[in-house]
């Protein structure tokens, strides 16, 4: 049976009216709310303890603990389990627990335009359903595509949908409006709106690259500094400083693909000529790799060069001490990794910058699906 649980914080602003939303309107700086918020934190995902212990870790009141507690088992948000016995004298206590099969969340991820994958996840990220979908490589993508997969991972939800997740790439403004997706054909496309209709619950559009930095910091290594690439049809990244993402003003933070390399040759969809997202994108390589199938160490390792020297300029800007790649295992591999990392060394190491590692995402292609997912259970739940 799914939980019928109040929405905290909603994309599209506080719900007003029902006893299931009864908290929606309260602002951000409501003790209750706040007080939810922090008991949840303390218990999210796997974490066990009593009311008793719960008092003391967030500094409330035993009774406005008990009471809070009350709500959210109420809401479906906590569970009662086991009792645990004192060392001394003293009654048992019950522990609780963060319920992370209350709900679900879709996300769907739109980098590949070959392809549009999507999952359904638990309140703790972890993959319940995942569908695929190949599509005839076209300029543009059909928005009714993505709205008919999100219909079909919606009616495989066993609970409660609780948010909407599209990861795209593109520039993506703080109100889920795509103002501009060239790889996909888009221009002002507001799924926001599309998706109104296929569940009762906020939708969360988003920079893919920005989403798969996100789910590297809160599901992967969890650097707090990072810039992480997304290598797919384009190639973008996100950057993560003191564990915020970095947006820029615009909203264009990350778009390295559409800087001119030097030796760039080939027209980009953005309109310039020799952009790197016309050395290094996926299908790029691909190509490259199908005509020359025995050169192709060689051709990711060139790919790897040049990301390496995109990278140097912004990682000498911000002393970031990791870079993390992120795509297709055939293409992202660790011949890649060290061309990159030696470039960005040869390039940037000096006595006045830290050592930087380059890596492969630990979360592999669905980073930016988990990462919008997490987006939503951080804007829903407040969790993260």
């Amino acid at each position: 049976m799914a939980q019928n649980f109040p929405v905290l914080i909603d994309a599209q602003g506080p719900r007003r009216g029902s006893r299931a939303h009864r908290l929606a309107s309260a602002a951000p700086a409501d003790v209750r709310l706040r007080n939810r918020t922090a008991i949840m934190r303390a218990l999210y995902p796997n974490n066990s303890h009593s009311r008793a212990e719960l008092a003391k870790l967030t500094g409330m009141s035993k009774v406005s603990t008990s009471d809070v507690v009350a709500d959210l088992i109420e809401d479906g948000l906590l569970v009662e389990g086991a009792y645990r016995t004192p060392h001394g004298p003293g009654k048992p206590s019950q522990l609780l627990q963060f319920n992370v099969s209350a709900g679900n969340v879709v996300s769907i991820d739109l980098s590949d335009v070959t392809r549009i994958r999507g999952v359904v996840v638990d309140l703790a990220g972890k993959v319940m359903h995942r569908v695929e979908i190949e599509l005839s490589h076209a300029k543009c993508l059909d928005a009714t595509e993505v709205t008919k997969l999100c219909q079909r991972l919606v009616d495989m939800c066993e609970e409660k949908v609780i948010g909407i997740a599209i990861a795209t790439p593109g520039t993506v403004n703080d109100d889920g409006l795509i103002l501009e997706a060239p790889n996909l054909g888009w221009v002002d496309m507001d799924f926001v709106e599309r998706l109104r209709g296929v569940a009762d619950c906020p939708v969360v559009v988003t920079n893919d690259a920005d989403a798969a930095v996100f789910a590297e910091d809160y599901f992967g290594d969890g650097f707090s500094d990072m810039i992480l690439v997304q290598i797919a049809d384009g190639v973008g990244a996100g950057l993560l400083i003191d564990n915020n993402v970095v947006r820029g003003k615009g909203f264009t933070a990350g778009e390295i693909g559409h800087v001119v390399m030097s030796d760039g040759t080939r027209p980009c969809v953005c309109g310039k000529i020799g952009c790197l997202e016309t050395i290094v994108s996926a299908p790029i390589l691909d190509k490259a790799i199908e005509e020359h199938p025995d050169d192709s160490e060689r051709i990711i390792a060139r790919a790897g060069k040049e990301l390496g020297r995109a990278l140097a300029m912004p990682v000498a800007l911000t002393n970031i001490t990791h870079v993390v790649f992120s795509g297709v295992p055939r293409l992202v591999n660790q011949t890649m990794v060290d061309a990159a990392q030696s470039t960005i060394d040869l390039l940037t190491r000096s006595r006045f910058l830290d050592a930087v590692q380059v890596q492969i995402s630990t979360i592999g292609e669905d980073a930016a699906m988990l990462g919008a997912a997490g987006m939503v259970l951080r804007r829903v739940l407040a969790v993260m």
